[in-house]
């Protein structure tokens, strides 16, 4: 039976009944209830007509109303019902555009009206699927039938995932009922085989489609879907986030997961992004030594070393990138040395591990780096973007989809509501996790129970402890200008400072020259003089 009906029923002109004996099969059981009470009343009730009338008029009217809301509610929640309509509805389309032909009935008589026989079309419909065949094979509708993709995909309100050309038919496949497979925010996990579970079904896999670029409109639910991520990150590897509008991540600095990795200041998340590539490039140096040792020929993803995965989340990096190019010369980081540094994270981040999660509210074909954006695989919107957002997210392979911004469903107000893809492929609609009841979770609380994931490193590795530039701060109890001073120094008495943070010989030095400028009061510039002059 089901190579029967591989390609799904048939659209026929008897289609255009489906409402009528839907609507019977609701109203049959309150016809026959009607009827036995009015013959149990007209056999009561003899010669008192007036009676009998009212009360049989006021049981229609009554179950006139529950059949009409009953038929309602079956077309918008029952599978089968569901079904039959979105046949009629592809039968009232086919009708109403005149994509059907007509033949006249047997006989002589002029005005018998003349036989509607409709090209071979077929609806298949699945749980989360359906799909729309239409006849070539050269007939009059060829060309109108390879355009109506986009018409079908707004009549359904289904996301068009593609069609198949097999010469005889045209197949229009579609994503129907998204909101189905939503998942709770508390159920967010994340894997390396399977990658981030976002929804039935639906997964960011970092692994082979490395960094993540959000764009959400303002009350689009940008932000719980932010740390509905963090939900399943934070329990598979390490998070730094930036935050330039100083808002909705600061106050989680205070919890230990991420004590010191949520910065929010321009300078210190640049210095942020400039220490996260030293230690990239340090990774790779573990892996590479590592593979050497185990003899392998090529070099390996980042988790066949035991090494975790490190997502950086950057909220508004439009903004933040707008800060950079305003700071003042001298500042302690610079654009260009930002920059840079940001770039070789997208391209070189996914064998290491490391992964960009970059939010938004609007995407302008500007507003990114071209290197940037062009290597973030998988894009997702979320509520109310403009249209030139959904145009240099999802591209040239979307110019025909009809982008719908859906503000309620029935009469529920709907957050979080959006589309995803990858980047080059169709785009989907998608429903961002939701938020939890608070008196069963809340975010913050989950997050102060989680354990603190370090930077680790590769078993028997024996090599240098260097440390970064926060934690020569706190050592050193000094301010960042004051130690690029010093840096600066060093480099003019010919005696520059190592790459990708400093080692324990480095911090030494740095030590004996705040101490020398102590002891003897002296100048800063002269005490890098004194102590460099004893090492010569």
């Amino acid at each position: 039976m089901k190579r029967l009906f591989a390609k799904g029923h048939r659209v026929r002109n008897r289609d255009k009944l489906i409402p009528y004996w839907l609507a019977t099969i609701v109203a049959l059981p309150f016809i026959l209830f009607i009827g036995g009470v009015a013959f149990g009343l007209y056999l009561k009730l003899q010669n008192q007509w007036m009676v009998f009338g009212i009360v049989v008029f006021a049981l229609v009217l009554i179950s006139a109303l529950i059949v009409y809301r009953l038929y309602l509610l079956l077309l918008s929640r029952n599978k089968f019902y569901i079904h039959r309509y979105r046949e009629y509805l592809l039968w009232r389309f086919l009708f109403q555009n005149g994509l059907y032909f007509t033949k006249k009935s047997g006989g002589n008589a002029t005005n018998t009206t003349p036989r509607i026989k409709f090209p071979k079309v077929y609806l298949k419909q699945g749980k989360y699927t359906l799909s729309a065949s239409f006849q070539l094979e050269g007939i009059k509708f060829q060309d109108r039938f390879l355009s109506i993709g986009g018409q079908l995909e707004t009549m359904f309100s289904a996301d068009m995932m593609g069609s198949v050309d097999d010469k005889a038919f045209i197949t229009y496949n579609y994503a129907i009922d998204s909101i189905r497979g939503r998942i709770s925010a508390k159920d967010v996990i994340a894997t390396i085989s399977e990658g981030v579970k976002l929804s039935e079904g639906v997964y960011w896999d970092f692994v082979h489609d490395p960094h993540l670029l959000i764009a959400g409109g303002t009350g689009g639910g940008k932000t719980v879907f932010l740390r509905s991520l963090l939900v399943g990150l934070l329990r598979l590897g390490r998070v730094e986030i930036l935050d330039p509008k100083q808002a909705d991540f600061v106050p989680l600095n205070e919890l230990k997961v991420l004590k010191g990795r949520v910065t929010w200041e321009t300078e210190e998340m640049g210095q942020c992004l400039i220490d996260l590539n030293h230690q990239m490039n340090e990774r790779y140096q573990l892996m590479r030594k590592c593979s050497k040792e185990r003899g392998e020929k090529e070099l390996g993803a980042f988790y066949k070393y035991d090494l975790k995965p490190v997502f950086i989340m950057t909220d508004e990096l439009p903004s933040f990138i707008s800060a950079l190019e305003d700071l003042p010369q001298g500042s302690l980081v610079n654009y260009m040395e930002v920059m840079s540094a940001l770039k070789q994270l997208t391209l070189k981040g996914r064998q290491a591990g490391f992964y960009l999660v970059i939010a938004t509210q609007n995407v302008k074909a500007d507003d990114l780096p071209s290197t940037i954006k062009d290597n973030m695989m998988l894009r997702i919107t979320l509520g109310r973007v403009s249209s030139y957002t959904y145009a240099t997210l999802f591209g040239e392979e979307n110019k025909d989809k009809k982008f719908k911004y859906v503000e309620k469903i029935g009469a529920n107000r709907i957050f979080g509501r959006g589309y995803y893809g990858i980047f080059g492929g169709p785009a989907k609609e998608f429903f961002a996790p939701l938020l939890p009841n608070p008196k069963v979770f809340d975010f913050y609380t989950d997050f102060e129970s989680l354990p603190r994931i370090e930077e680790e490193k590769i078993k028997n590795q024996v090599e240098e402890k260097r440390f970064l530039q926060a934690e020569v701060l706190e050592k050193l109890n000094i301010t960042r200008s004051t130690l690029k001073k010093i840096e600066s120094l060093l480099q003019d008495n010919q005696f520059p400072l190592g790459g990708n943070g400093y080692s324990k010989k480095e911090l030494d030095l740095l030590k004996r020259i705040l101490l020398e400028r102590e002891e003897t009061g002296d100048t800063l510039r002269d005490a890098v003089s004194n102590v460099i002059s004893t090492l010569m």
